[in-house]
């Protein structure tokens, strides 16, 4: 005689205490005791799910022993406990049947007669009804997701960073839910209007956006943003992958979205325009764009300022001097050694004096005339424009060549609307000294990868030699060339 076992099974144990399958196996012990059995092994899959492809380890233990000859009496709680895939079946019912396998279950009051027709009917039927149940389930939860989409409401999941002001209303929340219920903790925290921006956060996609536009790369914003404790939403750090997705998203320009897709534009008030974020899309899709890691200069000058010696364009690392000073010198060959404090305190105090002349907007670059509005509307009518040819190519009105040559066409459309948005709303780094009477207290404010980029832009600053043991600072020792 072999054994009789019961297999159990949750999908999700959002406590973590096990206590769905405990129910079940307390369940399948009184049960196999009215069939006068005694359960001597348990299968337990805790937090699995019973669709095809996901692995089970105990329901795989169980068919090894089944193969096995150990096991004569299986007893479950419910058909979907086994299976909700009709998938595995079959396997399962050829499998018992070799070896002489009864199935009893709980809810059933009774067994599946896997060697009769009728038996191996009921447990396929049972089978298919959870299948459908579980779909059904599905097909609801996204039919509510959508409908949340295009009503502009949040669907909740991780709070998008940028989103959510405080209500003044709050709900209770376990902070500990996988332990014991007479040990859980609950802490109240504040419900969010999803719907609002947290300006905080809203004004940091916004200087990053203009950032990017002024020139200055991501790693410059990413140590700015270490620099200055900026917290992310989960704790973790700010990478390129995470920036790039929120200045990307639909939702940061105010359009509902369910999975990739717009469902109802201008749902929310927008934290960026929808001209801007399409030129930060052009930027980041720019082949030309250096993607590839490198060291993320720390210093005002480093690898701008250039080396007077050599006068062939080699430019100035920082290095920290024999006695401890943090100096400048050529990046190639060492030369023209001068402390870092000295120069960039002078270069500062030039290029401020030269941001506070009532001439600084002749130095803005004048903008194309682009109809910005038009071209937005194009994107959303070649949107609408792609999806219509999916459809069609799906009802069977269009063949593939016909799709691929509509997509080509729409695509390159879209690509030339992106790049002439990218033009029209590009950000000269200059556009915060305009309309402004305080020139140092606005560049002081500024992250240092836009200050470089002025610097870049206004002038080509030259560090020349001032001779052996000249230790004192003098202004005449670096050669100025205005750009503008």
């Amino acid at each position: 005689m072999g054994l009789t076992v019961d297999y159990c099974r949750i999908s999700l144990d959002k406590s973590g205490a096990a206590q769905g399958v405990e129910s079940q196996h307390t369940e399948n012990e009184d049960f196999a005791g009215e069939l006068g059995r005694t359960i001597e092994a348990t299968y337990t899959d805790n937090d699995r799910s019973a669709f095809s492809g996901v692995e089970r380890p105990e329901y795989r233990r169980m068919l090894a022993d089944i193969a096995s000859g150990l096991i004569e009496c299986v007893i479950i709680w419910h058909a979907n406990r086994l299976h909700r895939s009709v998938d595995e079946v079959g396997a399962f019912i050829r499998l018992a049947r070799a070896h002489g396998v009864r199935l009893f279950s709980v809810s059933k009051a009774g067994e599946y007669r896997l060697d009769k027709a009728a038996g191996r009917k009921e447990l396929l039927t049972d089978t298919v009804e959870a299948e459908y149940e579980s779909g059904h389930r599905g097909e609801r939860v996204a039919l509510a997701r959508k409908r949340q989409a295009r009503q502009g409401a949040y669907g909740g999941g991780v709070r998008p960073f940028g989103w959510g002001v405080d209500t003044g209303r709050v709900r209770s929340v376990c902070v500990n839910p996988k332990a014991p219920p007479m040990e859980r903790r609950y802490e109240d925290r504040p419900v969010l209007d999803m719907t609002r921006h947290s300006e905080a956060e809203a004004a940091e996609i916004r200087r990053w956006a203009d950032d990017l536009l002024s020139g200055v790369s991501m790693n410059q914003i990413l140590r700015d943003l270490a620099a200055r404790g900026v917290p992310t939403v989960n704790g973790s750090q700010w990478n390129s992958k995470t920036i790039h997705q929120i200045l990307t998203h639909p939702r940061t320009s105010g359009h509902a979205v369910y999975r990739g897709e717009i469902m109802t534009r201008n749902a929310f008030p927008a934290i960026l325009p929808d001209d801007t974020r399409e030129a930060l899309i052009t930027l980041f899709t720019d082949p030309k764009r250096k993607t590839s890691p490198g060291n993320t200069p720390k210093w005002l000058g480093s690898l701008v300022y250039r080396c007077g010696v050599c006068d062939d364009g080699s430019t100035m690392t920082v290095r920290r001097a024999n006695g401890g000073d943090i100096v400048y010198r050529c990046r190639e060959r060492g030369h023209c050694q001068r402390k870092q404090s000295d120069v960039d305190g002078f270069v500062t105090s030039v290029i401020v004096a030269r941001l506070s002349r009532s001439d600084l907007a002749d130095l803005l670059p004048s903008r194309t005339t682009v109809d910005v509005a038009a071209l937005r509307e194009e994107l959303v009518i070649l949107d609408a424009r792609k999806l219509d040819a999916a459809q069609r190519f799906a009802m069977g009105t269009i063949d593939g060549p016909m799709m691929d040559t509509i997509s080509a066409m729409v695509d390159k459309r879209i690509a030339e609307i992106r790049a002439e948005l990218a033009t029209a709303t590009a950000e000269s780094p200059l556009a915060d000294f305009v309309g402004t009477d305080d020139a140092a207290g606005t560049w002081e404010r500024l992250s240092l990868g836009r200050k470089r980029e002025i610097l870049r832009l206004l002038a080509t600053v030259t560090l020349l030699p001032t001779g052996r043991g000249t230790r004192t600072f003098r202004p005449e020792s670096i050669r100025w060339e205005w750009n503008a």
